[in-house]
């Protein structure tokens, strides 16, 4: 499994350390961007973060970027995020499944990024291929919490939507958000559908022992 540490903040020099700080061990990171409006938790604005990475350019060169975008103006986010694609290896854009989005159509407008849509805890596998046809999705992120803010419980039973995705005939990366700490871990493991991509948060992002954390998860494979 693909380690890509999610990084959340309020504001837009908090995500630049943040990174700063991981960026030694792993070079592949999603930042997570809340409006406030799709979700009760609100990030630093999108152009904040945007104008932060693009002045730390230097040293984020090595950087690999997707952005989950917990927002209800999603496209108008991947407007603003064409000029730092030209700065950074932006490679994924996520956007809500509940919202609806035209990915053959925004895929077209926008063929820099790969659009991927998020499950949260609530939305059915059934409902996603049944609008849409699943390999046209070039990654599909499960919710495994209540999106909007680090520290939410982990749900145990979102994990089924990985067998559920596979067993549809999904063949494109499966990433999975939310709790993922060596608490949740082995019951992820202990699954025959593994996801592709996890994304810790404040494991990595608010421990005193990183160095530790990631040669943990490193391990898994």
């Amino acid at each position: 499994m693909i380690v890509c540490p999610s990084v959340l903040e309020s504001t837009a020099s908090e995500y630049v350390l943040t990174i700063k700080r991981i960026l030694p061990y792993l070079q592949y990171f999603q930042i997570d961007f809340a409006d406030g409006e799709y979700t009760n938790g609100r990030t630093a604005p999108l152009e904040d973060i945007i104008n932060g990475l693009s002045q730390n350019i230097d040293d984020l060169s090595d950087l690999v970027l997707d952005f989950h975008l917990m927002s209800i103006n999603y496209l108008k986010n991947t407007v603003d995020l064409l000029e730092l694609k030209k700065m950074l290896n932006i490679k994924n854009l996520f956007f809500h499944f509940d919202l609806h989005p035209d990915v053959i159509t925004i895929s077209k407008r926008f063929p820099d990024f790969n659009i991927g849509l998020v499950l949260n805890p609530q939305d059915e596998v059934e409902e996603l291929a049944r609008l849409y046809k699943l390999n046209k999705i070039a990654a599909i992120q499960i919710m495994s919490v209540v999106p909007g803010a680090q520290g939410n419980p982990f749900l145990s039973e979102t994990l089924k939507k990985i067998e559920q995705l596979r067993q549809a005939g999904y063949r494109n990366k499966i990433f999975l958000d939310g709790a993922v700490n060596e608490n949740t871990i082995p019951e992820i493991l202990s699954k025959k559908y593994l996801p592709d991509v996890i994304c810790p948060g404040s494991y990595l992002t608010k421990t005193n022992t990183l160095k530790v954390r990631v040669d943990y998860l490193n391990k898994l494979g």
